[in-house]
């Protein structure tokens, strides 16, 4: 069970083109995360990267005493001819959020991407309920990618269940670690059984990160011993994530900006999609403008 949320992972590739962009993304993720973040404690940030962008990920990022960034490589994590390299970036991006936290034995922890920006005020038990997580749901019969895990993993497939949804969202360490460990209980490890599947699909999304790990936990019977069930996180007080704050064009830019400052965001986490091509400045302008 979850006893608080003081980690989060952030898997960050910076594209060639525009490694600035990226870069200054991860920035104000982390600005948000130092301006809304509320526990005596630091809140623990790990970054893990290709090995081309650590050291200038190291030495570029803001620090703020209320979080702690580390940055690894992703060698660190993956020998040099892992099938993970043979991935593309989202995939890789997948397995780091399941992989990495079971490594290194974390506990409850956010996962996010630079295109995430902290709204609203938390601390470490704020997404927490009697020692379980108000993560994010939705209904599985929205994706294909609900029906082709359930095959990864060998659990019967239910349209009318729901699963927890894409990132941000808040995982477990324990779970994170029995999916790994189911994945590679056969001829092949874990990550070279998820390439094999994606092979299997290639015109489809073969698997999510949170397909897998809600689909061990259903076999295993643990998803609501460390998650609060669906309905209840819908109808909570406190959302993790903001649908209705998120940018996702610029048109939705125009909209949003109009608000007054300080106008509650609906939830503690919302997105601004990199390819709506706001400027920087635009966008932080917004994301910081709601009051704590």
């Amino acid at each position: 069970m979850f006893s608080e949320v003081r980690q989060g992972i952030l898997p960050l590739a910076l594209r060639n083109i525009k490694r600035r962009g990226d870069l200054e993304r991860a920035g104000l993720l982390i600005e948000s995360l130092a301006k809304h973040w509320r526990d005596s404690k630091p809140f623990e940030l790990l970054i893990v990267a290709p090995n081309r962008d650590a050291d200038l990920l190291r030495t570029e990022l803001p620090r703020f005493e209320k979080i702690q960034v580390s940055v690894l490589r992703e060698s660190d994590f993956f020998p040099a001819f892992s099938p993970f390299y043979f991935m593309t970036g989202w995939y890789r991006q997948q397995i780091l959020k399941l992989q990495v936290p079971a490594l290194l034995g974390f506990g409850g922890y956010l996962t996010l991407d630079s295109d995430v920006c902290c709204v609203g005020d938390f601390d470490s038990r704020t997404f927490l309920e009697h020692g379980r997580a108000l993560s994010r749901w939705e209904p599985k019969q929205h994706h294909d990618w609900w029906r082709h895990a359930a095959e990864v993993v060998g659990v019967p497939y239910d349209p009318k269940a729901h699963g927890l949804s894409v990132t941000p969202n808040i995982l477990h360490g324990d779970i994170a670690r029995q999916t790994m460990d189911r994945l590679g209980g056969g001829r092949f490890d874990a990550v070279t059984s998820l390439l094999l599947w994606k092979i299997r699909k290639p015109r489809h999304t073969a698997w999510t990160e949170y397909s897998l790990y809600t689909s061990t936990a259903e076999i295993n019977g643990t998803l609501y011993d460390y998650h609060v069930d669906w309905d209840t996180c819908y109808s909570a007080d406190v959302h993790l994530f903001s649908e209705a704050s998120c940018v996702w064009g610029a048109d939705d830019f125009e909209r949003l900006v109009k608000l007054p400052n300080g106008t509650d965001p609906g939830g503690k986490f919302i997105i601004v999609q990199s390819h709506a091509r706001i400027p920087l400045q635009q966008v932080r302008d917004y994301c910081l403008s709601f009051a704590g």
